[in-house]
């Protein structure tokens, strides 16, 4: 049974909720939103002024900076699933061959499946990149709030979709392979404090 119900069962609007919503709010998305801030300070991007990219108040500001793209990626994704019926569930590959595999997930950040089973231009993935790339515009330091940089960061954002494909692609064969090899299982933060673990 998958998270949100089987694939062949269309998601309702407490699914979509649950599925692009919960995960960009809850106790996961900030333990991993920490991380990644702790990472991008060790090499914070070129050209930020002293204050985005030396102490504390630079962390806080990082933090929110992801914190807000992810969140809006999230919610522009969430209503655009929602007014366009798409389903936005990734759906493994049936082949065995691994170049066909990668094309599959590659191919499904242009492509989703609508609540019918349609194929359907995947524009809830264009609108939750926009968002992602363009929530910076508001608050980000001089020379970085603009059209180019906002681009930059929008294709950033559909890149990390693809990532996500292929990492759902692939997950499954990585998890027998880890454990195989006797590699622990490590516990993650709930992803909403009353939701799955």
């Amino acid at each position: 049974m998958h998270r949100y119900g089987q694939l062949d069962e269309p998601m309702d609007l407490d699914d979509k909720f649950k599925f692009f919503i919960e995960p960009a709010f809850g106790p996961r998305a900030v333990f991993s939103t920490a991380v990644r801030t702790g990472i991008r300070m060790a090499d914070p991007p070129k050209g930020y002024p002293h204050d985005w990219h030396s102490g504390i108040g630079a962390y806080g500001r990082l933090y929110g900076d992801s914190f807000a793209r992810n969140g809006a990626e999230s919610i522009g994704r969430f209503s655009a699933s929602t007014l366009l019926h798409e389903d936005p569930r990734y759906r493994r590959s049936s082949s065995t061959f691994v170049p066909m595999r990668i094309a599959h997930a590659l191919s499904y950040t242009f492509v989703d499946r609508t609540d019918g089973g349609s194929l359907t231009p995947a524009i809830s993935n264009f609108t939750g990149a926009a968002a992602n790339g363009f929530i910076g515009n508001l608050y980000l330091p001089p020379g970085f709030d603009n059209l180019t940089h906002a681009g930059q960061r929008s294709i950033d954002a559909f890149g990390g979709l693809a990532g996500q494909n292929l990492l759902q692609e692939f997950a499954p064969d990585l998890g027998h392979a880890l454990r195989k090899i006797h590699v622990p299982h490590i516990p993650l933060p709930p992803v909403w404090w009353t939701g799955d673990k």
